[in-house]
């Protein structure tokens, strides 16, 4: 059952907007807005468990595992890879400024792992 779709803020869409193919596509299944890169998903945003408003990113293991301890607003990720994603409220504890570089380096992983090809394709 779909469900609403929140919009995403001018403070997440202008750098989202700004990675060379990001894209960003409505996930009405998971009451979600979906970042994608070449097709492949690095980040979503969206209603956390307890209702509040949250990133969903993937991130490096050892990186996720430090950002949870260093802030109660960080989770393991919400319906995902629990080691590979982080969850983030975005208003909790944790900076901005560190949810934004989060977001690159989600956008960062996921297109190293693409195609040479579609890399190169990326504008």
């Amino acid at each position: 059952m779909p469900h609403h779709v929140p919009d995403l803020p001018a403070w997440l869409a202008a750098p989202i907007a700004g990675l060379p193919g990001a894209t960003v596509v409505p996930y009405p299944d998971w009451g979600a807005q979906t970042f994608q890169v070449g097709g492949k998903h690095f980040g979503r945003f969206g209603l956390l468990p307890d209702g509040a408003a949250g990133l969903t990113i993937k991130g490096d293991p050892e990186e996720n595992a430090a950002l949870r301890s260093q802030y109660a607003s960080v989770t393991p990720g919400h319906y995902a890879n629990k080691r590979l994603w982080i969850s983030i409220s975005v208003d909790g504890d944790c900076p901005r400024d560190v949810q934004l570089e989060s977001l690159e380096s989600a956008y960062e992983i996921v297109r190293a792992s693409l195609p040479k090809r579609v890399q190169a394709e990326l504008r």
